[in-house]
Parts: C-alpha cells; structure tokens; sequence
C-alpha cells in the first residue's frame, strides 16, 4: 500500500478512532466490544482503501464502515449488557458529593436502560445525532438513507424514550 494511502488512513484513525468507540460502545455495550470494532472498523478500512471511490468524505465512507460492523455484530449475538452513560455525558464529577454521585449514577443506569430499549437503528440516529452532534445531512449519509428518514427515526426514537422516561418525572 502506497506511503500516502496509509499516512491518510493513520490520519483518519487520529482522528476518528475515539468517536467510533462511542458509537460501537452504545451499539454494542462494553468496551471490550467497542475496543475490538474500533480494530475491525480500521482493519476494513485499511483492507479496502482502494475500493474508496472519495464519492462521499473520508470521514462519511469510515462512520459507513463502522455502523455497518455495529450492526454486523449486533445480528451475531444477542446483547444483555447495561451501558453506563456518565462518561459520555460527564455526570460523575469527581467534585459531587457522594451523595450527588450516586444519584448520578442512578440516572445513568435508568437513561442507559432506556436507550438499550430502542431498537439499533433507532439508538444508531441518537447516539450520532446528540453524541457525536452530526448534522442530519452527515448522519444521512453515514446510514446511507435520506434525511427524511434520519429525522423520522430520531423522532420515533425520542418519542420511544419519553414514554420510557415518562414514570421518572414527578
């Protein structure tokens, strides 16, 4: 492989390898998981770098490869696992209280809960949308469907997770 293929591709996994943790760490819930897709994901990426036709950006072609692996993985096994939020989210200050952090906590397990309840299309959408904060237009394009339907499962997805979250309110 050509010295600027792989300096790209080293690049793109400087730049991408964290983020694509996120998401195959929802999708798939642990971080051994998500550690491993973390691998494929570049491995294919690398396998592939001159089948990459640039149609769309890097970046869109690498989310392509990773949520196809998420979903990949997800059709081999079935999932039990809980995915703690307060990382992502930043709810566990090390500055709160204990008391303060375990109610954290509480919340992280009742939210993560929730999430793993959609189906993986629906917690793909959220995860790209509010954690990784990508346009629609870019989350479209990732999932290889129309903004129309980026916009349909976000709103299915959180329409799901208020009705699962509405006993929480008081």
């Amino acid at each position: 492989m050509p010295t600027v293929v792989a300096d790209e591709l080293r690049e793109l996994y400087d730049r991408f390898a964290g983020r694509i943790h996120t998401l195959a760490y929802y999708a798939l819930g642990s971080h051994a998981a998500a550690e491993d897709a973390v691998q494929s994901v570049f491995l294919k990426a690398f396998q592939n770098a001159s089948r990459f036709r640039g149609d769309a950006a890097a970046g869109t072609w690498l989310w392509r490869i990773a949520v196809n692996h998420c979903n990949d993985e997800l059709r081999r096994r079935a999932r039990t696992e809980e995915v703690p939020l307060d990382a992502i989210l930043g709810w566990a200050d090390g500055a709160a209280s204990p008391e303060q952090r375990h109610a954290v906590k509480q919340i992280d397990q009742i939210v993560a809960r929730a999430l793993l309840e959609l189906s993986p299309k629906l917690r793909t959408v959220v995860v790209l949308r509010y954690v990784e904060e990508m346009p629609y237009e870019e989350i479209a394009a990732v999932l290889g469907c129309s903004i129309g339907t980026v916009s349909s499962r976000l709103a299915r997805a959180l329409s799901s997770l208020e009705r699962i979250l509405r006993p929480l309110r008081s």
